[in-house]
């Protein structure tokens, strides 16, 4: 068995969506369970392709021009190839902060249409993903001694990596540069390891769906604690679940609900009046509307879960926890028999996420072992020779993302007519908005003018500026 070490890792990226936006930079750390630095830093740049439009909020917040990226950079399909390598060593656990949220994503999304697989890296030989936001969350939930806490505003804690390095004297400067970004997150799960160890290496055990069943699944009858970013920092972002199924199309899945709410209403609804509630948008419910407290816990997803031991009464007193409320609430759900039939007809029910552009249409279904025997030859033949591979796939995501793969990575080795066709995609995509658009020209435009009202500060003036000469390259 592999010696187990840990790939700390972060991605800066053009945009929000770890979906749909592209990676400028990556950087990882490889250090052993011990946090002793193995090897040297990996830090790598990503050319950007001419198909999208970098968000200018993105270049404000990390620097990183498309220009600079060009320079420094290589082609998308060797720098997730690069990060494959670095991931897929025996025995690595990816970690890093929000990572199995955003950063895993990216990597997921940059394989998918590079023709990595975009899951082996997780569980092959060894290999797991852990994430140490939630160690953040449950430290302060449970433990918080021997951490400074910054408090925002409004009173609550925060768990910007930011303002948790500047209170705990941390250096972080130059804040999203992704290799600065990784040095601080290790430094805050040493912190952490130093003042909670049994805490630290709790959590760390959680990276096991195995052992996160053990607290969570469709059998047990125990309440548990669970640490979420989706529960409020003001009630230290912990509260008391309760299982009630396994998700009937996803067996990673656990339904819970959240025992702080009375369960009358999730009681009271027929299975198409629980979806109603669960899934109608923030912005079309009525002032007052309820959302039901059911919440799924992905088991391979790191899951902060604890026994209700482990919260001592003064902080269930702090996170207004009522143990009397909680079993009150318990008792109900277990006395409606007819509650997970509902649940399962409900779940059962496809929704459809409305992804119809292949780029971003990864979870759409699994990509059949032919498939996969055809993209792992695409990957080991040289550009030059892609042009004449024309691959028979049967899935069409993959037939789609082929050309486009080409011409991202490699333009040169087109061909006229295939020239012509990536700059009319290209076009569809910059202008008309069409194939999973993230920014338009005009949106852009929009962007710009509003940006252009702000104080900017001379070496922001100068990336806008580098930015519009960038984009003045697609009108």
């Amino acid at each position: 068995m592999a010696e187990t070490t840990l790939l700390w890792h972060d991605y800066e990226t053009w945009g929000v969506n770890p979906r749909k936006d592209r990676p400028s930079q990556f950087a990882a750390i490889r250090t052993t369970l011990d946090l002793e630095p193995i090897g040297k830093p990996i830090e790598i740049f990503c050319k950007p392709s001419n198909d999208f439009i970098p968000h200018p909020e993105a270049i404000l917040v990390t620097g990183i021009t498309p220009q600079r990226a060009t320079r420094e950079g290589i082609p998308e399909a060797e720098f997730f190839q690069q990060i494959n390598d670095a991931f897929s060593k025996p025995g690595t656990c990816g970690v890093g902060y929000n990572s199995i949220r955003f950063d895993d994503e990216v990597t997921r999304f940059g394989f998918y249409r590079n023709f990595i697989d975009p899951y082996a890296r997780e569980w092959q030989n060894g290999n797991s993903r852990w994430d140490i936001l939630d160690l953040v969350r449950m430290t302060y939930a449970l433990r918080p001694e021997g951490i400074e806490w910054p408090i925002r505003e409004d009173g609550t804690a925060s768990f910007r990596l930011e303002d948790l390095t500047t209170a705990n004297g941390i250096e972080h400067a130059g804040a999203h540069d992704a290799l600065v970004d990784v040095r601080a997150t290790i430094e805050m799960a040493r912190l952490i390891k130093k003042h909670q160890p049994r805490l630290f290496d709790y959590y760390f055990s959680l990276r096991k769906k195995n052992k996160a069943s053990e607290l969570v699944n469709a059998h047990s009858d125990k309440v548990v604690l669970h640490v979420s970013g989706m529960f409020p920092a003001s009630q230290g972002c912990i509260s008391p679940i309760y299982p009630l199924l396994q998700h009937p199309t996803n067996q990673n899945e656990i339904i819970c609900f959240d025992l702080r709410q009375d369960p009358e209403l999730l009681l009271s609804l027929s299975a198409e009046d629980i979806a109603v509630n669960l899934y109608t948008p923030y912005h079309e419910r009525k002032e007052g509307d309820v959302r039901v407290a059911l919440k799924g816990i992905h088991l391979n997803k790191s899951p902060a879960l604890s026994p209700t031991n482990t919260l001592s009464s003064e902080m269930a007193e702090k996170w207004q926890i009522d143990w009397a409320v909680v079993e009150a609430n318990k008792q109900k759900l277990v006395a409606d028999k007819t509650l997970v039939p509902r649940l399962q007809e409900m779940y059962q029910q496809k929704r459809d996420f409305g992804e119809t552009d292949a780029d971003s249409a990864l979870y759409n279904g699994f990509i059949n072992a032919s498939d996969r025997r055809m993209c792992n030859q695409i990957i080991k033949t040289s550009p030059e020779s892609l042009a004449s591979l024309n691959p028979a796939f049967s899935d069409i995501r993959l037939e789609t993302l082929f050309p486009r793969y080409r011409a991202r990575n490699w333009p040169e080795t087109l061909a006229h007519d295939e020239q012509l066709e990536w700059q009319e995609f290209c076009h569809a995509r910059l202008v008309d908005g069409e194939y999973g658009s993230t920014l338009t020209v005009h949106e852009f435009n929009n962007l710009l003018e509003e940006i252009s009202q702000r104080d900017l500060s001379e070496h922001e003036q100068k990336l806008m500026q580098e930015l519009v000469s960038w984009v003045q390259q697609f009108d």
